[in-house]
């Protein structure tokens, strides 16, 4: 069976999804459902704020760098949802391997949820970073 074609091809967003090629695979998928509030609703500067005061309290370089970036975004009359999507987006990446990620899991979750929902679609992507999925 060596000659058969075990690719996966995905042609739409499959955010929160194992996808496995094999024999006999067993796959868990471990997440929250997201609530995203109404994005008219969110304060993104208070939430990019508490995403900062988070961040800067796991004591990494990296992470605090991030968490100044986003506290920059904030300061801005009119934040970049480009900007704080791909800060986020590495922040939460790095930030996932640190031993103090998953203390800091709960506070970042609600955090990470308003934000998701005033970026709209460039911030869904964020969400399984934190362990949730719409």
């Amino acid at each position: 069976m060596s000659n058969q074609d075990r690719s996966i091809q995905v042609g739409g967003n499959v955010t929160g999804s194992a996808m496995v090629t094999g024999d006999s695979n067993t796959v868990s998928v471990e997440f929250q459902q997201a609530s995203l509030p109404q994005s008219e609703t969110v304060d993104i500067k208070a939430e990019l704020m508490a995403l900062h005061e988070i961040l800067a309290s796991l004591n990494d370089p990296i992470a605090t760098g991030v968490a100044q970036k986003l506290k920059e975004e904030a300061s801005k009359p009119k934040p970049d949802k480009n900007i704080i999507a791909t800060t986020l987006e590495t922040g939460l990446s790095y930030a996932k391997n640190l031993s103090s990620f998953a203390e800091a899991m709960d506070k970042l979750q609600p955090r990470v949820e308003a934000t998701v929902a005033w970026l709209g679609k460039h911030g869904y992507k964020l969400l399984p970073l934190v362990g949730l999925a719409l």
